[in-house]
């Protein structure tokens, strides 16, 4: 069984796993408050888990929402791990790259709301188990056993219930097996029927796939339709609680035979803007990179004939007789009927074009256009800057109207008219392009055994816009420690409509937007900015533990908190974040190893790299001598390197002397006085915020002054109760030896 390596895509999961076991220990087994079932895992069944998608839908209800009491582990200072319980509030989490199983993606789409840091890589989103077994998997051999010490069934996979079994996924993240027999082999312990013990994984799709299915569903009965007269029956209309998404228009007038009024040939007619790929609706506007972007464009109409028409009417025939020799004319009025029928000869709809500001963007598949061009297969960027994306659709109806008179006695006639009608709408969305290139990172390492000092600095722009692209992380590994500066941005996806609206001639239905994979008409998905705080993820080594410890911050400005729907729970989205000129702190851990490889990298949430500069400062250790001179009563100070070359310009404090501090002279010397037996002086280190060529690490040193030692005890009692009075002076005089060097040197000054 090999161990596990430093990846990122790994250590990535492993923090998403962390958060989900936080969520997971306080679910109660099986059932959410509202009903919904959530299924456990069933070793080589694959079962099928509905409305796994809730989880990008961050605004949905979350039935399961509350409070629990969870165990977590706590890190001491000498590296003991010890489990605590804690009282947590449920809390967004954070979605990665990474996999995650099935079951638990259904259960936090129940608990809590998803956020992304990023938007590069393909998020998966599972909806059905996988069962392999563990001989067939990709790297069988890479698993790792974990025991569980209270010997909680609910989160072993073994068959005795004493330990959950993980194998590595080839893309970093670790997946569970179930029915694994554990034995030991040569002291190790290991799976002894890797042909039965199965591996769980998830068949899955992304939301780039998602948002392909969202924009195809829409477009089934216009750009999609199998023929014009299959879309000319219905049209189907996002709906958000009642309201249009985007605003649907009647259009295409013609003028009635017989009738005053005009009938619109074209109705509930729309084109829309799912989403901008990559992008996030932020400050009224989509923010989206300058290089290359996509767009989902939704439409839909329906084209209505006139209702056939019949009226009734008269008409008026003078009939001649004659009275004697006389002609009498006489006016008879007789019913007719005028009417009127229409029919859709052809028709024609099609979205004419979809521009960003002055590029007219290609369409790439039903219902998606792109500013990449074809011909040449390069992107078209648009420098950053604000501009606006614009679909327009054109419907093209003909019409056909026959009309005339019939009657018994009336002239009857009858006429064909053709009539052509286009109608037109827009929409349009403002987007704002950015990018990083004025984004500049700088990281400073300062290599101390154990205690590394870590410092980075942001140069240029950090905000979403204007024209500057967010940065996701800064990625620091020192040899086998690796870190990472999170920044402060979450992007939450949320579903823009409850709903669809099928509109036909007799009248409309709802039908409600789906979570499932297989749904008729998946929910729309845009993302939602939202900040939160930069902060630290350390992932140790194997067989190490890290700390880290902020020590140091220059304020560059704030974020002030994003209008979020009011069911996504964001605490930190309450108030303003902080941005950062320069983040610093203390990488602590029990590997004392100095000069390791020190390699940087950071990159924006577009997933483009970032310039990051890496510099590496090694502290030296240094050497205090104290000499005391018994005659003149002072006690000499010497600081140099290990190699004897003196330090100077450094700050010496002193305990027991008759300064408290003083500064090393260009010979790396400090004379002081004595006031106590034993003269202790410290050099703190150097503080890695001051200019200095070379760095040096902390050191310390004591000198025994036997004169006063002398003068200030005047017997063997008075000498131990002022010693144990000074508890600190005697543990250091313990520890040195020097309490029993100066006994001895005591008891041969006493008379005989």
């Amino acid at each position: 069984m090999r161990r596990h390596s430093s990846r990122r895509a790994g250590s990535l999961s492993l923090r998403v796993s962390a958060v989900i076991l936080l969520i997971l220990l306080s679910t109660v087994a099986g059932a959410a408050p509202d009903g919904i079932r959530i299924p456990a895992p069933e070793p080589g069944v694959e079962k099928q888990y509905d409305d796994t998608f809730r989880v990008l839908a961050s605004n949905d209800s979350d039935p399961g929402r509350g409070s629990s009491t969870v165990g977590v582990f706590e890190y001491a200072e000498n590296g003991t791990i010890t489990t605590v319980n804690r009282t947590v509030e449920t809390q967004p989490v954070h979605l990665w790259d990474g996999n995650i199983q099935s079951q638990d993606a259904l259960k936090i789409a129940t608990e809590s709301d998803m956020y992304q840091s990023q938007f590069s890589g393909q998020v998966q989103i599972p909806y059905r188990d996988e069962w392999t077994t563990l001989s067939s998997w990709y790297g069988p051999e890479e698993y790792r056993i974990l025991p569980i010490y209270a010997a909680d069934p609910s989160r072993a996979t073994s068959t005795d219930g004493q330990y959950t079994v993980e194998v590595r996924h080839p893309n970093g993240w670790w997946n569970p097996v179930y029915n694994a027999e554990i034995g030991e082999v040569d002291g190790n312990l290991t799976v002894t029927n890797p042909n039965g013990a199965l591996v769980l994984s998830s068949s899955y799709t992304t939301v780039i796939d998602r948002k392909i299915d969202i924009v195809e569903s829409l477009l089934q009965y216009s750009e999609l339709a199998s023929s014009n007269a299959s879309a000319r029956q219905r049209s189907v209309v996002p709906m958000n609680y009642g309201t249009e998404v985007f605003p649907t228009a009647d259009g295409a007038r013609v003028d009635l035979q017989w009738r005053s009024e005009p009938h619109p040939l074209v109705q509930d007619a729309y084109v829309g803007n799912i989403d901008v790929y990559p992008g996030v609706w932020h400050d009224d506007r989509y923010v989206t990179p300058s290089w290359q972007f996509d767009t989902y464009v939704p439409w839909d109409y329906r084209v209505e004939a006139p209702s056939n028409h019949t009226e009734s009417g008269t008409c008026t025939i003078a009939h001649e007789y004659l009275v004697g020799n006389t002609t009498v004319v006489y006016n008879r009025t007789y019913p007719l009927t005028r009417w009127a029928e229409y029919e859709i000869s052809s028709s024609n709809a099609s979205i004419v074009n979809v521009t960003a500001g002055p590029i007219s963007m290609d369409q790439s598949s039903p219902g998606m256009w792109t500013t990449m061009d074809f011909e040449t297969s390069r992107p078209r960027p648009l420098s950053p800057g604000p501009y606006n994306v614009t679909a327009r659709l054109r419907v093209d109806v003909e019409l056909e109207t026959r009309f005339g008179v019939s009657s018994n006695e009336c002239p009857e006639w009858n006429s064909t008219r053709t009539t052509n009608r286009t109608f037109q709408m827009a929409y349009t969305v403002p987007v704002e392009t950015v990018n990083s290139e004025d984004l500049a990172i700088a990281v400073d390492v300062f290599d101390r055994p154990g205690d590394d000092i870590i410092s980075v600095a942001w140069l240029g722009e950090q905000g979403l816009a204007p024209g500057a692209a967010a940065w996701e992380d800064v990625e620091i590994q020192v040899g086998e420690k690796t870190m990472y500066v999170t920044a402060p941005w979450r992007f939450y996806s949320v579903s823009r409509n409850t709903n669809v609206q099928m509109r036909t001639a007799t009248g409309s239905s709802s039908i409600p937007a789906s979570h499932s994979y297989d749904g008729a008409y998946p929910a729309m998905l845009r993302y939602r900015m939202s900040p939160a705080n930069v902060s630290v993820i350390t992932e140790p080594a194997a067989d190490r533990h890290v700390w880290w410890e902020s020590t140091h911050q220059v304020p560059a400005g704030s974020v002030p908190p994003a209008t979020l729907p009011s069911s996504i729970i964001a605490p930190e989205n309450e108030k303003p974040t902080s941005l950062y000129q320069e983040y610093a702190g203390v990488l602590k851990s029990t590997d004392l190893v100095m000069g390791e490889n020190v390699t940087a990298r950071s990159q924006d949430v577009w997933g483009m790299p970032i310039d990051t500069s890496v510099q590496v400062t090694r502290y030296r250790d240094s050497r205090l001598t104290v000499t005391v001179n018994e005659s003149t009563g002072t006690a000499e100070v010497l600081l140099t390197d290990i190699h004897g070359i003196p330090i100077p310009g450094r700050t010496i404090t002193f305990e027991g002397a008759t300064v408290s501090s003083a500064t090393t002279d260009a010979t790396g010397q400090v004379t002081v006085g004595i006031a106590s037996t034993l003269v202790r002086a410290h050099f703190a280190g150097d503080d890695w915020r001051d200019a200095h060529r070379v760095y040096y690490l902390e050191t310390h040193s004591y000198g025994v002054s036997q004169t006063a030692f002398v003068a200030g005890f005047t017997g063997v009692f008075g000498y131990l109760s002022a010693a144990i009075s000074n508890m600190t002076l005697f543990l250091e005089w313990l520890v040195f030896g020097i309490f029993a060097l100066l006994w001895m040197r005591y008891t041969r000054k006493q008379p005989v």
